[in-house]
Protein backbone atom coordinates (compact mmCIF):
# COMPACT_ATOMS: atom_id res chain seq x y z
CA UNK A 1 0.00 0.00 0.00
CA UNK A 2 1.37 3.37 -0.88
CA UNK A 3 0.44 6.81 0.08
CA UNK A 4 1.27 10.49 -1.08
CA UNK A 5 2.74 12.85 1.21
CA UNK A 6 3.71 16.20 -0.99
CA UNK A 7 5.69 15.22 -3.97
CA UNK A 8 6.80 11.76 -2.10
CA UNK A 9 5.72 8.43 -2.43
CA UNK A 10 5.84 6.37 0.43
CA UNK A 11 5.68 2.34 0.70
CA UNK A 12 4.67 -0.28 3.27
CA UNK A 13 8.26 -2.24 4.95
CA UNK A 14 6.36 -5.54 3.32
CA UNK A 15 6.78 -3.68 -0.55
CA UNK A 16 10.50 -5.57 -1.16
CA UNK A 17 10.39 -5.25 -4.71
CA UNK A 18 13.59 -5.89 -6.99
CA UNK A 19 14.81 -5.32 -10.89
CA UNK A 20 17.45 -7.14 -13.31
CA UNK A 21 19.65 -5.21 -15.96
CA UNK A 22 22.68 -6.31 -17.60
CA UNK A 23 26.32 -5.17 -17.25
CA UNK A 24 25.53 -1.44 -18.96
CA UNK A 25 22.57 -1.17 -16.68
CA UNK A 26 19.81 -1.47 -18.97
CA UNK A 27 16.60 -3.23 -17.28
CA UNK A 28 16.19 -7.44 -18.11
CA UNK A 29 13.35 -7.93 -15.60
CA UNK A 30 11.57 -6.69 -12.96
CA UNK A 31 8.67 -6.94 -10.57
CA UNK A 32 5.29 -5.32 -10.52
CA UNK A 33 5.59 -3.37 -7.34
CA UNK A 34 8.44 -1.68 -9.09
CA UNK A 35 6.81 -1.00 -11.81
CA UNK A 36 3.99 0.33 -9.81
CA UNK A 37 5.90 2.74 -7.87
CA UNK A 38 8.04 3.80 -11.02
CA UNK A 39 4.50 4.46 -12.88
CA UNK A 40 6.59 3.14 -16.53
CA UNK A 41 4.90 -0.03 -18.10
CA UNK A 42 6.59 -3.20 -18.44
CA UNK A 43 7.31 -2.50 -22.35
CA UNK A 44 8.56 0.94 -21.60
CA UNK A 45 10.71 -0.28 -18.80
CA UNK A 46 12.28 -3.19 -19.71
CA UNK A 47 14.99 -2.48 -22.54
CA UNK A 48 15.65 1.06 -20.60
CA UNK A 49 18.32 2.57 -19.06
CA UNK A 50 17.59 2.47 -14.81
CA UNK A 51 19.35 5.49 -14.92
CA UNK A 52 15.76 6.37 -16.62
CA UNK A 53 14.42 6.63 -12.82
CA UNK A 54 17.01 8.87 -11.56
CA UNK A 55 16.54 11.63 -9.26
CA UNK A 56 18.25 14.83 -10.35
CA UNK A 57 19.10 15.83 -6.50
CA UNK A 58 21.01 12.39 -6.00
CA UNK A 59 24.99 12.74 -6.44
CA UNK A 60 26.77 11.54 -9.60
CA UNK A 61 29.48 10.73 -6.91
CA UNK A 62 27.23 8.30 -5.08
CA UNK A 63 26.46 5.82 -8.60
CA UNK A 64 30.31 6.42 -9.62
CA UNK A 65 31.16 4.99 -6.23
CA UNK A 66 28.62 1.81 -6.91
CA UNK A 67 29.72 1.47 -10.08
CA UNK A 68 33.55 1.20 -8.69
CA UNK A 69 32.14 -1.96 -6.53
CA UNK A 70 30.23 -3.76 -8.74
CA UNK A 71 33.05 -3.67 -11.27
CA UNK A 72 35.32 -5.11 -8.70
CA UNK A 73 32.80 -8.06 -8.13
CA UNK A 74 31.27 -6.71 -4.81
CA UNK A 75 27.78 -5.97 -3.83
CA UNK A 76 26.88 -2.91 -2.68
CA UNK A 77 23.92 -0.97 -0.40
CA UNK A 78 22.75 2.34 -0.43
CA UNK A 79 19.73 4.88 0.34
CA UNK A 80 18.69 6.23 -3.43
CA UNK A 81 16.14 8.61 -4.52
CA UNK A 82 14.53 8.13 -7.73
CA UNK A 83 11.85 9.96 -9.48
CA UNK A 84 8.68 7.81 -10.90
CA UNK A 85 7.41 8.90 -14.54
CA UNK A 86 4.46 10.95 -12.95
CA UNK A 87 7.21 13.71 -11.36
CA UNK A 88 6.50 12.11 -7.53
CA UNK A 89 9.58 11.07 -5.90
CA UNK A 90 10.20 7.90 -3.72
CA UNK A 91 13.50 6.79 -1.27
CA UNK A 92 14.61 3.51 -1.20
CA UNK A 93 17.20 1.27 0.41
CA UNK A 94 18.82 -0.54 -2.45
CA UNK A 95 21.24 -3.44 -2.85
CA UNK A 96 22.76 -4.21 -5.91
CA UNK A 97 24.61 -7.71 -6.24
CA UNK A 98 26.48 -9.00 -9.57
CA UNK A 99 25.10 -11.81 -11.36
CA UNK A 100 25.93 -13.35 -14.55
CA UNK A 101 25.78 -10.66 -17.25
CA UNK A 102 24.37 -8.25 -14.75
CA UNK A 103 23.09 -7.27 -11.91
CA UNK A 104 20.16 -8.02 -9.16
CA UNK A 105 19.18 -4.49 -7.58
CA UNK A 106 16.60 -5.15 -4.25
CA UNK A 107 14.72 -2.47 -2.76
CA UNK A 108 13.26 -1.73 0.36
CA UNK A 109 11.58 0.92 2.24
CA UNK A 110 14.10 2.95 4.60
CA UNK A 111 13.30 2.72 8.10
CA UNK A 112 16.85 3.69 10.01
CA UNK A 113 15.65 7.20 10.19
CA UNK A 114 18.33 8.31 11.92
CA UNK A 115 21.19 6.68 9.35
CA UNK A 116 18.55 7.60 6.30
CA UNK A 117 18.16 11.24 7.97
CA UNK A 118 22.15 11.91 8.36
CA UNK A 119 22.97 10.76 4.77
CA UNK A 120 20.48 12.69 2.80
CA UNK A 121 21.98 15.87 4.64
CA UNK A 122 25.60 14.66 3.28
CA UNK A 123 23.94 13.90 0.04
CA UNK A 124 22.48 17.51 -0.10
CA UNK A 125 25.91 18.96 0.29
CA UNK A 126 27.61 16.68 -2.15
CA UNK A 127 25.09 17.46 -4.64
CA UNK A 128 25.13 21.26 -4.19
CA UNK A 129 29.40 20.79 -4.34
CA UNK A 130 28.76 18.99 -8.06
CA UNK A 131 26.44 21.66 -9.31
CA UNK A 132 28.93 24.15 -8.57
CA UNK A 133 31.90 22.43 -10.50
CA UNK A 134 28.97 22.23 -13.59
CA UNK A 135 28.22 25.91 -13.33
CA UNK A 136 32.42 26.30 -13.83
CA UNK A 137 32.59 24.43 -16.46
CA UNK A 138 32.97 20.49 -15.42
CA UNK A 139 31.26 17.69 -17.54
CA UNK A 140 29.21 15.60 -15.66
CA UNK A 141 31.68 12.86 -15.47
CA UNK A 142 34.33 15.21 -13.64
CA UNK A 143 31.25 16.39 -11.49
CA UNK A 144 30.74 12.91 -10.21
CA UNK A 145 34.30 12.52 -10.10
CA UNK A 146 34.42 15.49 -7.28
CA UNK A 147 31.46 14.14 -5.78
CA UNK A 148 33.39 11.05 -5.22
CA UNK A 149 35.97 12.26 -3.26
CA UNK A 150 33.51 14.49 -1.24
CA UNK A 151 31.39 11.74 -0.67
CA UNK A 152 34.17 9.50 0.43
CA UNK A 153 35.11 12.44 3.19
CA UNK A 154 31.65 12.43 4.34
CA UNK A 155 31.02 8.85 5.28
CA UNK A 156 35.01 9.27 6.51
CA UNK A 157 33.77 12.08 9.01
CA UNK A 158 30.86 9.12 9.96
CA UNK A 159 33.34 6.10 10.69
CA UNK A 160 33.29 4.29 7.27
CA UNK A 161 36.51 4.01 5.53
CA UNK A 162 34.46 3.05 2.15
CA UNK A 163 30.80 3.44 0.74
CA UNK A 164 31.06 -0.61 0.76
CA UNK A 165 31.88 -0.17 4.60
CA UNK A 166 28.95 2.09 5.19
CA UNK A 167 26.71 0.22 2.95
CA UNK A 168 27.55 -3.18 4.96
CA UNK A 169 26.26 -1.43 8.17
CA UNK A 170 23.31 0.18 6.81
CA UNK A 171 21.91 -3.27 5.53
CA UNK A 172 22.36 -5.08 8.54
CA UNK A 173 20.76 -2.27 10.58
CA UNK A 174 17.90 -2.38 7.61
CA UNK A 175 17.23 -6.08 7.93
CA UNK A 176 17.07 -6.11 11.58
CA UNK A 177 14.51 -3.23 11.40
CA UNK A 178 12.73 -5.24 8.53
CA UNK A 179 12.88 -8.75 10.41
CA UNK A 180 10.99 -5.80 13.45
CA UNK A 181 8.37 -5.45 11.04
CA UNK A 182 7.43 -9.09 10.62
CA UNK A 183 7.78 -9.04 6.94
CA UNK A 184 8.59 -12.91 6.55
CA UNK A 185 8.37 -15.15 2.74
CA UNK A 186 4.47 -15.47 2.43
CA UNK A 187 2.33 -18.16 2.06
CA UNK A 188 0.34 -19.66 -0.75
CA UNK A 189 -1.33 -22.84 0.74
CA UNK A 190 -3.29 -24.87 -1.14
CA UNK A 191 -1.89 -23.79 -4.66
CA UNK A 192 0.55 -26.10 -7.10
CA UNK A 193 2.89 -25.43 -9.89
CA UNK A 194 6.39 -24.56 -9.80
CA UNK A 195 6.35 -21.31 -8.33
CA UNK A 196 4.68 -23.04 -5.64
CA UNK A 197 7.77 -24.93 -5.32
CA UNK A 198 10.27 -22.38 -5.51
CA UNK A 199 7.93 -20.27 -2.98
CA UNK A 200 8.32 -23.45 -0.29
CA UNK A 201 11.88 -23.58 -0.88
CA UNK A 202 12.25 -19.95 -0.13
CA UNK A 203 10.57 -20.43 3.30
CA UNK A 204 12.38 -23.39 3.66
CA UNK A 205 15.86 -21.26 3.00
CA UNK A 206 14.41 -18.63 5.33
CA UNK A 207 13.78 -21.40 8.27
CA UNK A 208 17.30 -22.60 7.98
CA UNK A 209 19.39 -19.36 8.08
CA UNK A 210 16.95 -17.79 10.96
CA UNK A 211 19.44 -19.08 13.70
CA UNK A 212 21.92 -17.16 12.18
CA UNK A 213 19.69 -14.20 11.06
CA UNK A 214 18.25 -13.48 14.11
CA UNK A 215 21.87 -12.91 15.25
CA UNK A 216 22.65 -9.85 13.18
CA UNK A 217 21.83 -7.67 16.14
CA UNK A 218 24.44 -9.39 18.04
CA UNK A 219 27.14 -9.34 15.58
CA UNK A 220 26.26 -5.52 14.99
CA UNK A 221 26.84 -5.05 19.17
CA UNK A 222 30.09 -6.60 18.96
CA UNK A 223 31.41 -4.46 16.01
CA UNK A 224 30.21 -1.05 17.62
CA UNK A 225 31.89 -2.55 21.16
CA UNK A 226 34.91 -3.55 19.08
CA UNK A 227 35.38 0.10 17.35
CA UNK A 228 34.81 1.98 20.66
CA UNK A 229 37.27 -0.57 22.05
CA UNK A 230 39.57 0.39 19.62
CA UNK A 231 38.97 4.43 20.09
CA UNK A 232 40.46 4.22 23.50
CA UNK A 233 42.96 1.83 22.71
CA UNK A 234 45.70 3.48 22.07
CA UNK A 235 46.26 4.75 25.96
CA UNK A 236 47.45 1.28 26.50
CA UNK A 237 50.49 2.10 24.47
CA UNK A 238 51.04 5.36 25.64
CA UNK A 239 51.08 4.26 29.29
CA UNK A 240 53.48 1.40 28.65
CA UNK A 241 55.45 3.56 27.16
CA UNK A 242 55.30 6.38 29.85
CA UNK A 243 56.62 3.55 32.15
CA UNK A 244 59.26 2.98 30.49
CA UNK A 245 59.80 6.81 30.25
CA UNK A 246 59.77 7.03 34.07
CA UNK A 247 61.66 3.99 34.95
CA UNK A 248 65.00 5.64 32.34
CA UNK A 249 64.33 9.24 34.64
CA UNK A 250 63.84 7.57 38.28
CA UNK A 251 66.40 5.71 40.19
CA UNK A 252 67.16 4.53 43.97
CA UNK A 253 69.22 6.57 46.20
CA UNK A 254 70.35 2.58 47.41
CA UNK A 255 73.64 1.80 45.43
CA UNK A 256 72.69 -1.91 46.16
CA UNK A 257 68.94 -1.35 45.51
CA UNK A 258 67.37 -3.78 42.84
CA UNK A 259 65.55 -1.08 41.24
CA UNK A 260 68.02 -0.61 38.02
CA UNK A 261 67.50 -4.40 37.55
CA UNK A 262 63.64 -4.50 37.80
CA UNK A 263 63.46 -1.42 35.41
CA UNK A 264 66.12 -3.12 32.65
CA UNK A 265 63.56 -5.55 32.36
CA UNK A 266 60.37 -3.43 32.79
CA UNK A 267 61.33 -1.12 30.07
CA UNK A 268 61.71 -4.03 27.68
CA UNK A 269 58.67 -5.47 28.34
CA UNK A 270 56.54 -2.48 28.25
CA UNK A 271 58.12 -1.27 25.21
CA UNK A 272 57.49 -4.48 23.53
CA UNK A 273 53.84 -4.69 25.25
CA UNK A 274 53.51 -0.31 23.62
CA UNK A 275 54.82 -1.81 20.12
CA UNK A 276 52.46 -5.68 20.21
CA UNK A 277 49.50 -2.90 21.34
CA UNK A 278 49.65 -2.14 17.66
CA UNK A 279 49.32 -5.60 16.31
CA UNK A 280 46.18 -5.73 18.93
CA UNK A 281 44.42 -2.87 17.27
CA UNK A 282 45.12 -4.22 13.57
CA UNK A 283 44.09 -7.68 15.13
CA UNK A 284 40.22 -6.16 16.61
CA UNK A 285 40.24 -3.80 13.16
CA UNK A 286 40.24 -6.90 11.31
CA UNK A 287 37.91 -9.37 13.37
CA UNK A 288 35.21 -5.99 13.22
CA UNK A 289 35.68 -6.22 9.72
CA UNK A 290 35.16 -10.02 9.36
CA UNK A 291 32.07 -9.61 12.00
CA UNK A 292 30.39 -6.86 9.75
CA UNK A 293 30.69 -9.09 6.77
CA UNK A 294 29.31 -11.89 7.81
CA UNK A 295 26.35 -9.86 9.14
CA UNK A 296 26.27 -7.92 5.76
CA UNK A 297 26.04 -11.97 4.32
CA UNK A 298 23.33 -12.84 6.39
CA UNK A 299 21.11 -9.50 5.71
CA UNK A 300 21.92 -9.52 2.03
CA UNK A 301 20.83 -13.85 1.94
CA UNK A 302 17.69 -13.18 4.03
CA UNK A 303 16.41 -9.81 1.73
CA UNK A 304 17.10 -11.93 -1.31
CA UNK A 305 14.94 -15.14 0.02
CA UNK A 306 12.28 -12.43 0.99
CA UNK A 307 12.46 -10.84 -2.47
CA UNK A 308 12.55 -14.75 -3.77
CA UNK A 309 9.70 -15.47 -2.00
CA UNK A 310 7.29 -12.37 -2.52
CA UNK A 311 7.52 -12.63 -6.32
CA UNK A 312 7.45 -16.24 -6.07
CA UNK A 313 3.69 -15.61 -4.22
CA UNK A 314 3.06 -12.71 -6.82
CA UNK A 315 3.01 -15.25 -9.72
CA UNK A 316 1.19 -18.02 -7.86
CA UNK A 317 -1.14 -15.10 -8.01
CA UNK A 318 -0.94 -14.74 -11.64
CA UNK A 319 0.34 -10.56 -11.00
CA UNK A 320 3.54 -11.33 -12.94
CA UNK A 321 4.92 -11.48 -16.25
CA UNK A 322 8.00 -12.94 -17.79
CA UNK A 323 8.41 -15.02 -14.78
CA UNK A 324 10.96 -17.71 -15.47
CA UNK A 325 13.45 -14.57 -16.87
CA UNK A 326 12.87 -12.94 -13.52
CA UNK A 327 12.73 -15.94 -11.03
CA UNK A 328 16.10 -16.81 -12.93
CA UNK A 329 18.03 -13.49 -11.73
CA UNK A 330 16.45 -13.85 -8.22
CA UNK A 331 17.91 -17.68 -7.60
CA UNK A 332 21.47 -16.13 -8.97
CA UNK A 333 21.39 -13.42 -6.32
CA UNK A 334 20.02 -16.12 -3.76
CA UNK A 335 22.98 -19.06 -5.00
CA UNK A 336 25.86 -15.76 -5.40
CA UNK A 337 24.81 -14.90 -1.72
CA UNK A 338 24.78 -18.35 -0.15
CA UNK A 339 27.91 -20.03 -1.93
CA UNK A 340 29.92 -16.33 -0.45
CA UNK A 341 28.79 -17.65 3.23
CA UNK A 342 31.41 -20.62 3.50
CA UNK A 343 33.96 -17.87 2.81
CA UNK A 344 32.93 -15.80 5.13
CA UNK A 345 32.14 -17.58 8.29
CA UNK A 346 36.04 -19.01 7.43
CA UNK A 347 37.10 -15.56 7.92
CA UNK A 348 35.69 -14.69 10.83
CA UNK A 349 36.75 -18.08 12.61
CA UNK A 350 40.50 -17.05 11.26
CA UNK A 351 40.42 -13.66 12.66
CA UNK A 352 39.18 -14.72 15.74
CA UNK A 353 42.38 -16.82 15.96
CA UNK A 354 44.42 -13.92 14.92
CA UNK A 355 42.86 -11.78 17.48
CA UNK A 356 43.27 -14.70 20.44
CA UNK A 357 47.24 -14.42 19.79
CA UNK A 358 47.76 -10.92 19.59
CA UNK A 359 45.81 -10.54 22.60
CA UNK A 360 47.48 -13.23 24.45
CA UNK A 361 50.52 -11.54 23.49
CA UNK A 362 49.63 -8.23 24.84
CA UNK A 363 48.38 -9.45 27.90
CA UNK A 364 51.55 -11.75 28.64
CA UNK A 365 54.12 -8.83 28.20
CA UNK A 366 51.67 -6.74 30.22
CA UNK A 367 51.23 -8.94 33.26
CA UNK A 368 54.91 -9.80 33.41
CA UNK A 369 55.40 -5.67 33.70
CA UNK A 370 52.48 -5.62 36.53
CA UNK A 371 54.44 -7.18 39.56
CA UNK A 372 58.06 -6.23 39.18
CA UNK A 373 56.66 -2.34 38.41
CA UNK A 374 55.20 -2.78 41.86
CA UNK A 375 58.26 -4.34 43.35
CA UNK A 376 60.48 -1.33 41.66
CA UNK A 377 57.77 1.44 43.20
CA UNK A 378 57.97 0.07 46.68
CA UNK A 379 61.73 -0.10 46.44
CA UNK A 380 62.17 3.86 44.97
CA UNK A 381 59.37 4.60 47.60
CA UNK A 382 61.09 3.27 50.83
CA UNK A 383 64.99 3.74 49.52
CA UNK A 384 64.37 7.30 48.32
CA UNK A 385 63.53 8.04 44.45
CA UNK A 386 66.42 10.13 42.89
CA UNK A 387 66.82 11.84 39.48
CA UNK A 388 68.86 8.63 37.15
CA UNK A 389 71.69 10.59 36.00
CA UNK A 390 70.99 13.15 33.26
CA UNK A 391 67.38 13.15 33.81
CA UNK A 392 65.23 16.25 34.86
CA UNK A 393 61.86 16.47 36.65
CA UNK A 394 60.56 16.82 39.79
CA UNK A 395 60.69 13.83 41.91
CA UNK A 396 57.97 13.79 44.34
CA UNK A 397 55.78 14.77 41.03
CA UNK A 398 57.13 11.76 38.33
CA UNK A 399 56.89 9.52 41.94
CA UNK A 400 53.16 10.48 41.98
CA UNK A 401 52.41 9.99 38.41
CA UNK A 402 54.25 6.00 39.06
CA UNK A 403 51.78 5.31 41.66
CA UNK A 404 48.66 6.49 39.82
CA UNK A 405 49.91 4.29 36.97
CA UNK A 406 50.14 1.24 39.20
CA UNK A 407 46.69 1.84 40.61
CA UNK A 408 45.11 2.44 37.00
CA UNK A 409 46.43 -0.66 35.32
CA UNK A 410 45.35 -1.55 31.88
CA UNK A 411 41.54 -1.90 32.46
CA UNK A 412 41.22 -1.72 28.99
CA UNK A 413 42.42 -5.74 28.49
CA UNK A 414 39.43 -6.32 30.79
CA UNK A 415 36.98 -4.68 28.84
CA UNK A 416 38.88 -6.61 25.85
CA UNK A 417 38.46 -9.98 27.63
CA UNK A 418 34.83 -9.41 28.17
CA UNK A 419 34.10 -8.73 24.66
CA UNK A 420 36.36 -11.66 23.24
CA UNK A 421 33.76 -13.59 25.86
CA UNK A 422 31.17 -12.38 23.97
CA UNK A 423 32.27 -13.12 20.18
CA UNK A 424 33.45 -16.96 21.58
CA UNK A 425 29.74 -17.52 22.80
CA UNK A 426 28.17 -16.07 19.17
CA UNK A 427 26.73 -19.49 17.08
CA UNK A 428 28.11 -19.11 13.54
CA UNK A 429 26.34 -22.37 12.63
CA UNK A 430 23.62 -22.78 9.56
CA UNK A 431 21.77 -25.79 8.81
CA UNK A 432 23.92 -26.24 5.59
CA UNK A 433 22.03 -29.98 4.49
CA UNK A 434 18.84 -28.32 5.00
CA UNK A 435 20.15 -24.84 2.61
CA UNK A 436 21.38 -27.14 -0.43
CA UNK A 437 18.23 -29.10 -0.61
CA UNK A 438 16.23 -25.87 -0.64
CA UNK A 439 18.78 -24.79 -3.60
CA UNK A 440 18.12 -27.97 -4.80
CA UNK A 441 14.60 -27.60 -5.00
CA UNK A 442 14.75 -24.28 -6.56
CA UNK A 443 16.56 -25.34 -9.47
CA UNK A 444 14.49 -27.80 -10.01
CA UNK A 445 11.25 -25.94 -10.27
CA UNK A 446 12.93 -23.27 -11.97
CA UNK A 447 13.53 -25.72 -14.74
CA UNK A 448 9.98 -26.72 -14.61
CA UNK A 449 8.87 -23.49 -14.88
CA UNK A 450 10.31 -22.77 -17.85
Amino acid sequence: METIIGNRRHFDAEDVFFSSTDDKGVVRSANETFLQLARYPREEMIGAPHSIIRHDDMPGGLFKLMWDDLTAGRPVGAYVLNRAKDGLDYWVFATVTPTSGGYVSVRTKPLDDAVFATIGEAYGRVRAAERECMDSGANRREAAERGAELLAEELASLGYDSLAAFGRAALASEAQRLLAEGVRVPAREGAEGPAVEILGAARRVEVSSDSLVDRIGDFREVVSALGSWLDGAGSIRDRAQRIAVLMRTLTSKDPESSAPGLAERIIERSERAATAVTGLKDSVASFADAMASMAFSMALIRLHTLVLGAYAASVVDGAEADAPCAMRELVQGLEADLGSLGPVRDVVETRVGELESAMASVVSDLDRTRRPYDRWLRALTDEGAVLSEGAEGDVAALMEEAGSLSEQGYPEMTDLANLAGRYRGLDLSIDDEALGGAVERIRAALAALG
